[in-house]
């Protein structure tokens, strides 16, 4: 029986980064409990060559004292992880109702910031283990890829060992009657839910932002389902409730494209909000104020809807203040609908005229026709970004002064 199983998204694992906690997480759950290496925790990778992929998936589910999730915009929109989420949620629901306790022995990790959960994770949030600043801001993977963190992820690691085996201990989880049939299981994660909104006498100040130089604001131009309806073909499959939901590479990327881009951040050591284009304003004088850098994702349909159209051509007539580069998403099935790009540009030369008239490779980004090309554009952004703020950014750190003003004079003995 292993004491954990760890549940992630595979493509989170492109660099063996998840490969590599697991084995740092089993190592501490082997040496707190006894037991050897392997029989500590069950990944996928492990399964044998010539076993029932399905069925072996279905065991280690079924017989884990504990499930370790790994989120991340990839791993919330992954039907086959809302599975297997919903196959241990229902063990622990079970014990419940037999016992009348409810062990904690679902344990979400952030390891690639969200800007949403689904309410299924977000009911399974415990708290028995450190979450500093960093943990919280930037995830787990952060924690693991800095040299400078190498201390609060070891302790992250032990701590979250410890829980396990306390949890094994303390509690013997339900085990299912028949294995379960995975291809059968409804997947846990429904629509994501919305952030909380902040109540209380801070809410009526100004919002909260990072203030770390590391930290990219991914603002969107992008309307609701509701707003986009009448113009954009298939805007149901596309747009949802708000500007966040936007998914432009669908069926290609399920993620939104906010999501996708945080994540894309993320792998370079940013941190990152997703913000909506009414707000831009505000976001380019606080990241300019914090040498943080600001992109502009455009949805074309979107340009011309009027809470957009002000902000967009307020933005793109300061022209003395430094600009964010914009990406256009641009597909296939946009160019369908419209019947070529002519909308794309048309649009764009009403709301961004500078920018189409001055454009240039390091501000606009046109056309991104996959999500493939999306994350080579917006990594490319990243970097021409960076070095402008160490050309141009505030500098805030003055050099070192004794207070008197005099110049040294260096005397003989």
């Amino acid at each position: 029986m292993p004491l954990f199983f760890l549940s992630y998204a595979q493509e989170d694992n492109r660099n063996g980064q998840v490969q590599a906690f697991f084995g740092d997480l089993s190592e501490a759950v082997a040496g707190l409990a006894g037991v050897r290496w392997h029989e500590a925790g069950f990944i996928d990778g492990q399964i044998l060559l010539g076993s029932t992929w399905t069925d072996t998936l279905a065991n280690a589910l079924s017989t884990s004292a504990c499930l370790i999730a790994l989120t991340s915009p990839r791993y919330v929109v992954s039907d086959y992880c809302g599975r297997e989420f919903r196959v241990f949620a229902d063990r622990i629901d079970e014990h419940e109702r037999q016992h009348q306790v409810r062990p904690p022995a679902l344990v979400p990790v952030q390891w690639i910031p969200c800007d949403r959960l689904p309410e299924a994770v977000g009911a399974f949030q415990y708290r028995n283990f450190p979450t500093g600043t960093v943990y919280a801001q930037d995830g787990l993977l952060t924690l693991k890829q800095r040299r400078r963190h190498e201390d609060d992820y070891k302790d992250f690691v032990d701590a979250l060992a410890k829980h396990i085996v306390q949890t094994a201990r303390e509690h013997t989880l339900h085990r299912p009657a028949q294995r379960p049939t995975l291809a059968k299981v409804t997947s846990a994660f429904g629509q994501p839910v919305r952030p909380q909104t902040q109540t209380g006498p801070a809410a009526a100040g100004a919002v909260q932002r990072a203030t770390s130089a590391r930290h990219v604001h991914i603002v969107l131009v992008a309307g609701s389902s509701a707003e986009l309806v009448g113009s954009r073909p298939g805007a149901e499959d596309r747009y949802g409730a708000v500007s966040r939901d936007w998914r432009p590479y669908r069926p290609e990327l399920e993620v939104p494209i906010g999501s996708w881009a945080g994540a894309i951040a993320t792998t370079k050591s940013y941190g990152w909000t997703v913000e909506d284009a009414e707000d831009l304003a505000a976001v380019r004088e606080w990241a300019r104020a914090h040498n943080q850098i600001v992109v502009l994702v455009v949805d074309v349909w979107s340009a011309d809807l009027p809470r957009y159209r002000l902000s967009l051509i307020g933005y793109d007539r300061d022209v003395d203040a430094p600009r964010a580069p914009v990406l256009v998403p641009w597909t296939a099935a946009d160019d369908a609908a419209s019947g070529g790009n002519r909308k794309m540009w048309d649009t764009l030369a009403r709301v961004l005229p500078h920018h189409v008239l001055h454009n240039t490779r390091e501000m606009w980004r046109t056309e991104i026709p996959t999500s493939a090309r999306f994350q080579e554009e917006l990594e490319d952004v990243l970097v021409v970004e960076q070095g402008r703020i160490y050309r141009t950014g505030t500098v805030y750190q003055e050099p070192p002064t004794d207070g008197t003003g005099q110049r040294p004079i260096l005397e003989g003995p």
